[in-house]
């Protein structure tokens, strides 16, 4: 994956720490009913299995997504996210991939392609 310049914001269900496996938590920047995914330039959706399956029952969360999508953003996924992706029905495409397959650079730009898709 090629290193981008650009800060991270680490948006969880609630502001505070967020374990992560193997590692030490990390702080979460903010929440997801406080940090809407349209303010983002690009998002991530990196979840553990056990994440993710708490989160296919989060209104907000799958909500996060499909704006993301809807505002055309680039979204990165792990595979053991796809499930929130799915829920949300967003396939993988030019702008929607896995953080492996150049996601670096699909977070700069936008996905107009879209656009016509949303109003069908």
């Amino acid at each position: 994956m090629k290193k981008v310049d650009a800060p991270a914001c680490v948006v969880a269900p609630k502001v505070g720490k967020v374990a992560l496996s193997g590692r030490d938590p990390i702080k979460a920047d903010d929440q997801l009913l406080g940090s809407p995914s349209p303010i983002f330039d690009a998002v991530a959706v990196l979840l553990s299995e056990e994440r993710c399956e708490k989160l296919l029952s989060e209104g907000a969360a799958i909500q996060w997504v499909m704006d993301a999508f809807g505002h055309l953003k680039a979204i990165g996924f792990v595979a053991t996210s796809k499930p929130v992706l799915d829920k949300a029905g967003i396939e993988p495409n030019d702008g929607v991939l896995s953080l492996t397959k150049g996601f670096s650079e699909a977070a700069a730009r936008r996905y107009w392609d879209r656009e016509p898709n949303m109003l069908e």
